[in-house]
């Protein structure tokens, strides 16, 4: 008999045992029974903030590459100054650099020939009113007397640098690229008078140009075409001749001398 009851207590326990278990496993506050152990996997500070990956401070604002405060202001290469004005090689020693170019100014008439190289040649900056043209570079009066029996014609080069004749090894001016005619305007005092005018020293700048005119008492452009003449440095940039200076004296007149 003794037997028989404890073998039912032991049952009775096992049965409360069992009905505790149910009771703990139906516990609304034990749905997530270890939530500790489970902040790696439901908040994932390290993969789901990924601070380093996400805000990638160092990439994302990347303040030398995106800012690149040297190379996008780029100062000195963007002013550029000294290529840019480019003073010294642009003003070219105080004359001009650009067509049209004025004779005057560039080339000096300073190449006195004939009875001009024995004091026979007075060159006056005499204008017409108005003057003709443009009236680019210098107005010259010239006047030309005989001074020896056997010279009887004159002339003047305008040369570069001046004085410089065509055996002179020093180079001429560099005249821009384009030009195509020298133009002038010339007349004399009593007209009728034939005059040569010219340009270019035929061995040192490798070209010349001639016409032959007869001068009226007023003013008239005339054109050495150069058109189909390559140049390059240019020391005899324009220049005169003419005779009969046994017959009479020349008064000749030239303005507006110029390149283009």
């Amino acid at each position: 008999m003794l037997r028989n009851k404890r073998f039912a207590w032991t049952w009775a326990a096992a049965g409360v045992f069992a009905v505790a278990g149910l009771i703990g496993a139906c516990d609304p506050e034990e749905e997530n029974p270890n939530p500790s152990n489970q902040s790696d996997a439901g908040t994932k500070t390290d993969a789901g903030s990924n601070t380093d990956a996400g805000s990638n401070t160092d990439a994302g604002s990347n303040t030398d590459a995106g800012s690149n405060t040297d190379a996008g202001t780029n100062t000195d290469a963007g002013t550029n100054t000294d290529a840019g004005t480019e003073t010294d090689a642009g003003v070219d020693a105080g004359t001009q650099t650009t067509l049209p170019l004025a004779v005057d100014g560039t080339w000096a008439a300073s190449g006195y020939m004939g009875a001009g190289g024995q004091g026979g040649l007075v060159d006056e900056p005499i204008c017409h009113t108005p003057r003709p043209g443009a009236g680019l570079g210098n107005c010259h009066k010239f006047t030309a007397t005989q001074k020896q029996p056997d010279t009887a014609w004159a002339g003047v080069f305008w040369q570069f640098p001046e004085g410089a004749w065509a055996e002179d090894p020093r180079p001429g001016f560099q005249v821009p690229d384009g030009a195509n005619a020298v133009t002038f305007y010339a007349w004399s005092e009593s007209g009728g008078e034939a005059v040569d005018f010219f340009v270019g020293y035929e061995g040192k700048d490798g070209f010349t140009k001639k016409i032959n005119v007869t001068l009226t008492n007023e003013p008239k452009q005339y054109t050495l075409d150069i058109s189909k003449i390559r140049y390059s440095t240019v020391g005899g940039g324009f220049g005169w001749s003419a005779g009969g200076l046994d017959v009479k004296p020349l008064v000749l007149f030239i303005d507006d001398i110029q390149w283009h």
